[in-house]
């Protein structure tokens, strides 16, 4: 099957038994290319809207190799992670601060048709040791965040400074070079004389 640009899937849910079928390949790449939550396919008599649940690909991460629809009324809330992405420079950073992304994505709950593609908060407000949690995140009409609203998405913490090099104690000066290995070539001087 896959060699003639077919991917092998299976449809599950909603206490039906779990039905194995096979898609385009190149048409479910171009679906998750744009970010789709979930797939139209022909089934029988019509066609149906299933729930992107899970993709496997090869082992270079890059050619779906198997895939995982639910089954869902178009109704129904479901569970999915939707990634986050961090919008602005920190103004912490401007004071010599980094921008540590704790959270890469968040657990949330929806109506299967109203899923958002990424959440991007903006965080250009954060200062130096302030944090973005999850309560503060604006989340669309009828999405219920599932993790926990004191947990960090980001922080802006100070850079960890390197400490100042001791001055070197009399005595250590000579120590502090490489010792040579192998032949030493003479000066120009002792050249000459020998």
């Amino acid at each position: 099957m896959r060699a003639t640009g077919k991917l092998p899937a299976v449809v599950y849910g909603h206490g039906e038994p779990p039905e194995s079928i096979c898609l385009d390949r190149h048409e479910v790449e171009v679906a998750l290319a744009h970010g789709a939550r979930m797939l139209t396919v022909s089934l029988g008599a019509g066609s149906k809207p299933y729930l992107i649940k899970a993709v496997q690909y090869d082992h270079f991460g890059t050619t779906p190799v198997h895939m995982d629809l639910m089954r869902v009324d178009l109704h129904e809330r479901v569970r999915v992670k939707v990634g986050i992405e961090l919008r602005g420079t920190p103004k912490g950073v401007h004071d010599g601060g980094v921008l540590d992304q704790l959270l890469s994505a968040l657990d949330v709950e929806c109506v299967v048709t109203e899923i958002p593609e990424t959440l991007h908060p903006v965080v250009t407000h954060l200062a130096l040791g302030e944090s973005l949690y999850v309560k503060d995140l604006v989340l669309p009409p009828g999405v219920t965040a599932l993790t926990g609203p004191e947990e960090r998405v980001a922080t802006v913490r100070a850079l960890l400074e390197a400490p100042a090099a001791a001055p070197p104690v009399e005595g250590e000066e000579a120590a502090a070079e490489p010792e040579r290995i192998g032949r030493i070539r003479k000066e120009e001087g002792e050249a000459e004389a020998s």
